[in-house]
């Protein structure tokens, strides 16, 4: 008993801190998971997996988020649990509106509100009734937000103490600013700040930086310069990538006009690092979608087997009810219980045989989503880097931090790169479009040296930011190896990235050829000046077959920990060799071994 009173202690605790302190909400959720695991209590479990569901969603990291929801959704189908369930399905509509899905959110969160109304229960009601207004306000759509909102707030008066009622505010006063009403949008901002009860940072934060905007709108620049450090120094106790973003970009556009570029471009850079980092949780977190898909056709077979046990019980009691007339009539018992069970085989035949053209085609399914992920997987990591180059050369013209001749240079560069981006798409696509039915090697005669060449040459703004040499004057001219081009690209495009990510600036790297004298093999070696790789970074990376968690680069470069998944798949499939050498601060060299050939340059295939 006293261990249950401790456990609902430490949930009530963890809820408590959800939005206010993300590491104190994160201790007392851990502790409460373990002593819930030690209880058996799966209910309070499926409750903590919710929690923490919520908390990875606060913070940014959607691809958790989802994976508590999921737990949370698993234990409470297992459970039956209305409420439990109707919780995690609003975590799924937060995760679509991370996704820009918004219709699909707006759909959830409706089935939200119906289960809440079903349940009774008005705090679940309009805390779906705000998360509704999210995604109305984002497709424009204000009247309706403007609806939804007043009736969180409606449903809410009652629960004025908890953290949303102050979120709900806020988000009326985000709705008003976005349709361009300011002073509703100040009215709305100020009320949070007026609050009588205790504000949580976020809340804050919020408001403050809400107020910001308002002045910036207004033409009251220093004003809302003001409003943002204070904003500021709450969003730096949250732990939300969003919020830190928005006060970057406040200060950014502030300091800009009133010309203190210093400034301007010091939150430049931290906007673009939050933009970046929730640009990738993104982008896993779609991946993630994917795999949510093929979840729910999961659960549709969890459903057909409940039908199926329904059916059986159905039989059974139909099965009873014949027995005991049987009892009445011995003759007319044995003639009905012959019917039954023919019927009941023959009943039990079709469902089973359904059941395995179920079973067939949610296997096929499966393997094609695999496909399919892995491929958009490689089109959006690949095309990622050329395209961040872009960007940052028009921010930089953009914001005049270039003086004349650095223009030229830079429109120079941006041309270049537009011609390789469009021409590494053209490829991708082709090849792309090639492998709609699953990812095909197909080794050809290869000019090792003329795909080198061509992929470097696709590096000149990655490497002019860092002032980094490629020197790849000891390649073999007029090697052939057998390999499939298009994936020999991807292999070497990810290759030479991490060596610039992880090289310092004014350093060099080095490509060169060697042979395997024991079976004639290829060597191509990329040799980098860098930070090199720890011992259980590397122990990490040869132990696994699996993406290994990015690191940042020594510009702070963020990853996905996609590439060097990529590189090990695709040199296996060619029957290629990956070795790896390494140590910390004293740089890396990557070995890729290809099978050797020889057959003239003239008749390779490009």
């Amino acid at each position: 008993m006293e261990s249950e009173q401790i456990l609902d202690s430490l949930i009530s605790k963890g809820e408590e801190f959800l939005y206010v302190e993300w590491d104190s909400a994160y201790s007392y959720l851990k502790k409460a998971d373990s002593l819930a695991r030690e209880l058996e209590e799966d209910n309070k479990l499926g409750k903590i997996a919710n929690l923490f569901g919520t908390l990875y969603y606060v913070e940014g990291d959607y691809v958790k988020s989802i994976q508590y929801y999921s737990d949370a959704s698993e234990i409470f189908n297992r459970t039956q649990d209305e409420s439990g369930l109707g919780y995690a399905l609003n975590g799924r509509g937060l995760i679509y509106l991370s996704q820009n899905q918004l219709e699909r959110a707006i759909e959830i969160f409706n089935r939200c509100i119906e289960i809440s109304k079903k349940l009774g229960d008005t705090y679940g009601i309009g805390k779906n009734y705000f998360n509704r207004s999210i995604g109305e306000s984002d497709l424009g759509q204000y009247e309706k937000a403007h609806q939804s909102i007043n009736l969180a707030l409606e449903y809410l008066k009652d629960h004025q103490e908890r953290v949303i009622y102050t979120m709900t505010l806020n988000r009326a006063g985000k709705i008003y600013f976005d349709e361009g009403k300011l002073n509703e949008s100040e009215s709305y901002y100020k009320k949070v700040l007026e609050y009588p009860g205790q504000l949580s940072n976020w809340a804050n934060a919020f408001a403050y930086s809400g107020l910001a905007e308002v002045e910036m709108a207004k033409g009251n620049v220093r004003k809302s310069i003001e409003l943002a450090k204070i904003a500021e120094d709450y969003v730096y106790k949250t732990r939300g990538f969003w919020d830190k973003g928005r006060v970057s970009n406040i200060l950014m556009t502030a300091y800009e006009e009133i010309g203190n570029y210093e400034s301007a471009l010091k939150h430049a850079k931290l906007y673009k690092a939050y933009s970046d980092s929730l640009y990738n949780e993104n982008k896993n977190a779609e991946i993630s979608h994917l795999q949510l898909l093929v979840a729910d056709a999961d659960n549709q077979n969890l459903l057909q087997e409940k039908e199926l046990a329904e059916s059986s019980a159905k039989s059974n009691k139909k099965f009873t009810i014949i027995l005991t007339i049987a009892l009445i009539g011995l003759i007319i018992g044995f003639i009905l219980y012959g019917r039954v069970i023919k019927q009941k085989e023959k009943i039990n035949q079709d469902l089973l045989e359904k059941q395995k053209e179920v079973q067939i085609q949610n296997e096929k399914l499966g393997a094609i989503n695999e496909e399919k992920n892995k491929l958009f997987s490689i089109l959006s990591h690949d095309l990622k880097a050329p395209i961040n180059s872009i960007k940052q050369l028009l921010e930089l013209e953009e914001k005049g931090l270039l003086d004349e001749d650095e223009q030229k240079t830079a429109r120079k560069l941006l041309i270049k790169q537009v011609s390789d981006t469009d021409e590494m798409l053209r490829k991708l696509l082709r090849w792309s479009h090639a492998q709609l039915d699953g990812i095909i090697t197909n080794r050809t005669p290869t000019d090792l040296s003329a795909i080198v060449r061509e992929q470097v040459s696709q590096l000149d703004y990655q490497i002019i930011s860092k002032n980094i040499k490629i020197d790849y004057s000891s390649i073999f001219e007029d090697v052939q190896i057998l390999v499939d081009p298009q994936q020999l690209r991807i292999i070497l495009q990810n290759c030479l990235q991490n060596s610039i990510k992880f090289s310092n600036p004014d350093s060099q790297i080095k490509l060169w050829n060697s042979v395997n004298e024991t079976d004639g093999f290829i060597n191509l070696h990329i040799q980098d000046e860098g930070i090199g790789i720890s011992e259980s970074k590397m122990e990490e990376i040869s132990s696994q077959v699996v993406r290994v968690k990015s690191t940042e680069g020594t510009q702070k470069e963020k990853g996905t920990g996609l590439g060097l998944l990529l590189v090990r798949q695709f040199m296996e499939k060619n029957q290629g060799l990956l070795v790896i050498h390494s140590k910390p601060n004293e740089g890396t060299e990557i070995i890729l071994s290809f099978e050797k050939i020889n057959i003239p340059v003239g008749k390779l295939e490009s």
